[in-house]
């Protein structure tokens, strides 16, 4: 063969081969670009996603505590009319209201038990109580409450007080 055909040949492989080169060259940088955009796009969602994960956590916390603190907060429900009524006039003795009268409530709604007391004492201090019943940590319902004054600092009136109590 003859050295002035080969070289035209030459140059054609070799312009193929730099054509080619350059052709790979170029779409591996545009599929560099597009993987690159990929990857930030895929960074974006996972900080979003952790983002989430954070604040969902933080939401279970609360949601924890608050549970716990309404755990604490349950109330029972007495065994029999018994405690009950123990439960309601350790209330008025420990504020120093005397209670004149206790007495089964008259037709209490079904399923509830009730006791009327009829009291004496300062006004305050049966104020004081009817907070007190309020936290006691069984259910318990002020049904009724008439309030008279006996002197400036006594009062004197009646309570009906009702509570369930637990099924047998």
């Amino acid at each position: 063969m003859n050295s002035s055909r080969k070289d035209p040949l030459f140059f054609l492989l070799f312009l193929l081969i730099v054509g080619g080169i350059v052709y790979g060259e170029n779409f591996y940088l545009n599929e560099m670009k597009t993987l690159k955009g990929e990857i930030r796009t895929l960074r974006t969602q996972s900080m979003r996603l952790e983002q989430q994960a954070r604040e969902q956590l933080k939401q279970i916390d609360v949601y924890k505590k608050a549970i716990a603190r309404l755990e604490q907060y349950q109330l029972g429900i007495p065994e029999n009319e018994v405690d009950f009524y123990a439960w309601v006039q350790q209330e008025l003795t420990k504020n120093g209201v005397r209670s004149n009268v206790v007495k089964p409530a008259s037709a209490p709604p079904a399923g509830r038990s009730g006791v009327q007391i009829d009291f004496e004492g300062p006004y305050y201090e049966f104020i004081r109580t009817l907070a007190d019943w309020r936290n006691l940590k069984v259910a318990v319902r002020v049904s009724s409450v008439n309030l008279s004054a006996v002197d400036g600092e006594n009062a004197k009136g009646v309570a009906i007080i009702q509570s369930v109590l637990k099924k047998k």
